[in-house]
């Protein structure tokens, strides 16, 4: 009789990306009413946008979320000098809700919520901020079993930015073409 050893497998880069997309979906699944849900949306203007959601409840809003992983080891400071120009990025992009998610880790840190308290994550014209969203670092528990419930959560709100003309434009016609990964039909 012999034993068979297990040994847990640890994940491609991709595939961490993918169960925290997985992750930030249910999460916005659950805050949203009646949610269409895409992973890795294929659009010019969201390239950087791994999850966009449109809430078909009231008035259509565009959810967009940009996911940031980081290898062991990373650094604050390189943190902190990068995320002035992903939040500079993100408010950029034809979305009403926008999101950063960072892995739980490098969210509670000083200089993010900053960030994100200070004027940075604001729309320059008064109107819409930056939300942060936050997730674990490991996905899986120390088992290997997917870890499900409560995997990511919402540390700082956005506020809605106006989306209007040629750009609200273009997201329909995104939405009119496109199926969605998830959907909640009613």
């Amino acid at each position: 009789m012999g034993s068979t050893a297990t040994s847990i497998r640890r994940l491609t880069p991709k595939q961490s990306q993918g169960r925290v997309a997985n992750a930030v979906a249910d999460l916005l699944r659950k805050k949203l009413t009646v949610p269409q849900i895409y992973l890795r949306p294929r659009l010019p203007a969201l390239a950087e946008i791994d999850v966009v959601a449109v809430d078909h409840a009231g008035s259509g809003d565009f959810h967009g979320v940009e996911i940031k992983s980081f290898q062991t080891g990373h650094k604050p400071s390189e943190i902190a000098s990068n995320l002035s120009s992903w939040i500079a990025q993100l408010k950029t992009l034809p979305l009403h809700f926008k999101y950063l998610a960072l892995p739980e880790s490098v969210a509670g840190l000083d200089s993010v919520q900053a960030a994100f308290s200070g004027g940075r994550a604001f729309d320059p014209q008064g109107i819409g901020r930056v939300g942060l969203i936050a997730y674990p670092a490991e996905l899986l528990e120390p088992d290997g079993t997917p870890i499900h419930d409560g995997a990511a959560s919402i540390l700082i709100k956005p506020e809605r930015f106006l989306l209007r003309g040629e750009k609200l434009e273009t997201m329909e016609r995104f939405v009119a073409k496109a199926k969605p990964d998830i959907s909640v039909r009613i």
